[in-house]
C-alpha cells in the first residue's frame, strides 16, 4: 500500500526520515498554508486524499507543520476531496485572519514535528482512509 502514496510535507523530520520510506514532497512553507495549497493543486491533477487536511487536534495557527498522504497516481477529480481540501484551506484562513503564526523556540518547533510525524506514521500503521 505505501507505493500507493505520497506524504506532501513542510516537516524536515518526516521528510528526512528513513523508516517512513515512501514518496515524499517537501513544501517550503512556516507554515500549514502551503502545504495545503500543494495539496490542493495535486487534487486538481485527480490525485485523492489518504488522510484529511486538518488532522490532528492542534489549530492551524499553532502547529506550523504539516503532512498530508495522498495518492501517488492520478486518477480524476475526487470532488469530495476537493471540498474537503477546499474547506481546510478555508479553515486555516480564518484562524490567522488578523494574527499572526506564533513564534516558537527550536526546542517547541523540534516538538511539533514530533507530533506531526506522530500522526503521520499511526496513519500509515492502520488501514482507513479519509
Amino acid at each position: 500500500m505505501s507505493t500507493e502514496m505520497t506524504i506532501i510535507t513542510n516537516n524536515p523530520l518526516v521528510y528526512r526520515s528513513e523508516y517512513i520510506a515512501i514518496e515524499k514532497i517537501f513544501v517550503e512553507s512556516t507554515n500549514i498554508e502551503g502545504v495545503l495549497l500543494a495539496v490542493r493543486d495535486l487534487i486538481h491533477k485527480g490525485h485523492r486524499l489518504i488522510t484529511h487536511p486538518l488532522s490532528g487536534s492542534l489549530k492551524p495557527n499553532e502547529n506550523p507543520y504539516k503532512s498530508i498522504i495522498v495518492s501517488r497516481k492520478s486518477s480524476g477529480i475526487v470532488f469530495d476531496h476537493l471540498i474537503m481540501i477546499e474547506k481546510g484551506i478555508e479553515s486555516t484562513y480564518t484562524f490567522f485572519r488578523g494574527k499572526n503564526m506564533r513564534k516558537y523556540c527550536d526546542g517547541t518547533k523540534h516538538d511539533f514535528m514530533v507530533v506531526d510525524k506522530l500522526i503521520i506514521e499511526s496513519r500509515l500503521n492502520s488501514n482507513g482512509g479519509v
